[in-house]
């Protein structure tokens, strides 16, 4: 009902009248908790993808090098070592939410505060009056054009609002960790993907010191410090990757993934982390839940979840697992996918589809978070895509059965992805009703049946 009526009002009152009331709505928020952001180091992290991966490594190198850290992501709220998760399918909260997180963190004394920034909060004006010290850009690809006038420039201008909102006054913070206390006048810097198609759009901004990072390029002019790896290898046990003389290891998986490392390494430099420290935490960091996370039963086959929602996204895990997970030249990649928001980025549905035909050897298309749009019309846009590649596809709207037709469907040496929601816990259907739902707690509960099942025919046969 509540969600009917806001989407009422959305078309009768004009959108100068809604930008004023959210905007006038962070502005008591932040006086209610009276600017908590001007005593903490405010860590603002923005791009399409990698964003909650970066903030967790982030995260991991600071406490390696013991900062009292807090965070918001789509996975969870963290303040020290307190933590709890987000439920709110929403990765940047309310105005007030966000307001009392950081008094919460200047109670605690939890100075590193890290957040993730969205396109949509910073159209609401979240990120408004939120003093921020560092501002870190992953990548830009098309997402959410439709709620920015359906233009991928006008995307990227939503994002460099952050850049923008360095310039703010310099704090001094008296900061209290595990070295004592010291003063602490804190400059202003970002770091920036200059690999990236959109890197000088985010570099033409002030700070105090602008850090880059890179795989293909070298150096930029007007940068300080560039990290860029002299080699680097991407295997099935993890990422090898030499930087300043020293040899770096991850277990995490995929380019796309060496990519949030050096993220995560920049801006903990940024912070002054020493090398070796990032290197030590970076070797114990082993992932996060529903992001490229294998599923192991004892089944003779490989299972990923991923929360991959973009076209892109899709490529990076498909090649990923194509290149390094499919041992033998018979091995199949079997895909479970769908399109995330019903009503929003309509455009890359076919363009998923057209993803999964060309790395797939199997595709399974099901439901996924449909809110108040027909999943049947999602589905069949979906389908579009892998009928312009004249592949071979099912769909199965019961997004459990999906999953579990799929890992009937897994011979030895396959491998299985279902992607879209990662470790989510609800789905969102018609009325903004939330239902629970994991997609790794239902892989394993369909994967055992199976397994059951075939131990049970073998004990028959004998």
């Amino acid at each position: 009902m509540l969600n009917q009526l806001k989407k009422i009002i959305k078309k009768i009152v004009p959108q100068t009248v809604i930008n004023w009331y959210h905007y006038c709505l962070v502005f008591l928020a932040a006086l209610y908790y009276g600017f908590p952001s001007k005593d903490l180091i405010v860590i603002g992290i923005t791009g399409t993808k990698g964003k909650t991966t970066v903030a967790e490594l982030l995260n991991a190198f600071l406490e390696a090098y013991g900062k009292k850290t807090a965070m918001i992501n789509s996975l969870r709220f963290k303040i020290d070592k307190q933590s709890w998760a987000n439920d709110l399918k929403m990765t940047m909260p309310g105005r007030f939410v966000i307001q009392k997180f950081l008094a919460d963190c200047k109670k605690q004394k939890c100075y590193y505060v890290i957040l993730e920034v969205t396109s949509e909060g910073i159209k609401q004006f979240r990120h408004k009056f939120i003093n921020f010290d560092m501002a870190v850009f992953l990548n830009l690809q098309p997402e959410h054009l439709e709620a920015h006038g359906g233009s991928i420039e006008k995307y990227c201008a939503t994002k460099e609002k952050l850049f923008a909102a360095l310039d703010q006054p310099k704090k001094n913070i008296p900061i209290i960790d595990q070295r004592g206390k010291m003063d602490c006048i804190v400059k202003k810097k970002m770091v920036v993907n200059l690999d990236d198609n959109y890197s000088e759009r985010f570099l033409k901004y002030k700070a105090d010191e602008k850090i880059g990072f890179a795989i293909e390029k070298s150096s930029v002019e007007g940068v300080n410090k560039t990290f860029k790896p002299d080699s680097y290898q991407l295997s099935a046990e993890g990422i090898r990757f030499k930087l300043s003389d020293l040899d770096f290891f991850s277990p995490l998986k995929g380019k796309f993934n060496l990519y949030n490392l050096l993220t995560a390494l920049s801006a903990a430099s940024g912070f002054c982390v020493p090398l070796p420290i990032i290197r030590d935490a970076m070797m114990k960091f082993d992932g996060l839940p529903g992001r490229f996370e294998e599923i192991k039963e004892g089944q003779n086959f490989k299972i990923f979840i991923d929360f991959a929602h973009t076209p892109d996204s899709l490529k990076a895990v498909y090649e990923t697992l194509r290149s390094q997970f499919l041992p033998q030249p018979k091995s199949r990649l079997i895909c479970v996918l769908s399109a995330t928001g019903g009503g929003r980025d309509k455009w890359k549905r076919p363009k998923m589809g057209e993803v999964a035909a060309e790395y797939c050897d199997e595709i399974i298309i099901t439901d996924e978070d449909p809110y108040d749009e027909d999943p049947k019309k999602i589905m069949k846009d979906i389908a579009e895509g892998v009928k312009n590649k004249n592949k071979e596809y099912q769909i199965i709207e019961d997004r459990r059965q999906a999953i579990s037709e799929a890992l009937k469907l897994c011979q030895p040496s396959d491998c299985l992805i279902v992607t879209g929601k990662g470790a989510e816990h609800v789905m969102v259907i018609k009325d903004d009703k939330k239902i629970p739902w994991d997609d790794r707690v239902v892989t394993r509960e369909e994967l055992k049946k199976i397994l059951h099942q075939n131990d049970s025919a073998t004990k028959a046969k004998i």
